[in-house]
């Protein structure tokens, strides 16, 4: 089992977030308040789950982080003990014991902990997401309430899972459903209508993903075809923390990765690079080695070999 454990001083909160990284993935994170203590642990055998408790600190991700990070999934996160702030999409949640909220680990998100907070975080696969859920329509940073029965039945789902270390993966894999399943009616938005750059950016990222194979995949096409100015749907990306071009190149990059996966890495890499809208299979190799540290020729070797 990995745990960290650090209180405050500037060399013990260096060293938490150098463990959140090894166990959490890529984040930043900055002291705030008073009096910083912080522990993660990787809990939940076979599933991708960590147990965290943090006091006085922001932790967050910008595009960057994003970039280091490999195939994004869901950050499903459970507040167990005190109260945090979590930020994603312009949706602002405040967390207390028992509630539950879903975040896009592929797009900017924060949380903030003034007080004690413990919570546990379980990835859940984009296949997952997109297979169970309508990718489109999911309510991203909006908390599933502690009082509703879906929390409930979710919450006490994922804690008892952490206790267990010998979950094996076919074990690991019906909870990650179940889980998704749980959720479904309570991270399915209902479009809001009282923010027309959160609607600019929905209609705009899901015009992205339907067309995503298209080369000339720009601003003027994009506001063009959903019925916006230019200006406009700058304001809606930058809303949220994330240019049009940052966000097209992340969608290609993780639909490909995901197609290669799929497919067993029994296919032509030069297809994926022209179905997917990529300029050049230089380009491509270029872009794909940035995100997730290995060429498109290792990352089709290693899905072959699994």
């Amino acid at each position: 089992m990995n745990v960290s454990s650090c209180t405050s001083g500037t060399d013990d909160f260096e060293k938490w977030i150098s463990n959140i990284n090894k166990i959490c993935g890529p984040f930043l994170a900055r002291p705030v308040g008073g009096r910083f203590s912080g522990s993660v642990e990787k809990v939940g055998g076979s599933l991708d789950m960590s147990k965290v408790s943090i006091q006085g600190a922001d932790l967050y991700r910008t595009p960057k982080e994003i970039q280091k990070s490999g195939i994004p999934g869901f950050f499903c996160v459970f507040q167990i003990l005190g109260c945090s702030l979590v930020e994603q999409v312009g949706n602002r949640s405040s967390l207390t014991p028992g509630d539950i909220v879903l975040v896009d680990s592929a797009l900017p998100f924060r949380f903030s902990f003034q007080e004690l907070s413990q919570q546990i975080s379980l990835i859940l696969p984009r296949q997952i997401i997109e297979r169970i859920l309508n990718l489109s329509r999911v309510e991203l940073g909006v908390k599933i309430p502690a009082d509703s029965h879906i929390a409930c039945f979710a919450s006490k789902l994922v804690i008892e899972a952490s206790l267990h270390e010998n979950l094996d993966l076919e074990e690991a894999a019906a909870i990650l459903d179940s889980l998704a399943t749980l959720i479904k009616p309570s991270v399915l938005k209902s479009i809001r209508g009282s923010d027309p750059y959160n609607k600019v950016f929905r209609a705009a990222s899901e015009f992205v993903k339907d067309n995503i194979g298209e080369p000339g995949l720009n601003a003027p096409m994009v506001a063009n075809s959903i019925g916006t100015s230019v200006r406009s749907l700058h304001r809606a990306f930058s809303g949220n923390s994330i240019t049009l071009s940052e966000y097209v190149k992340t969608q290609r990059l993780e639909m490909c990765a995901d197609y290669i996966k799929a497919n067993n890495g029994r296919l032509n890499l030069t297809e994926v690079v022209y179905r997917y809208g990529f300029g050049s299979p230089s380009y491509f190799s270029t872009a794909f080695k940035g995100r997730f540290g290995m060429t498109p020729s290792d990352f089709k070797k290693r899905c072959a070999e699994n």
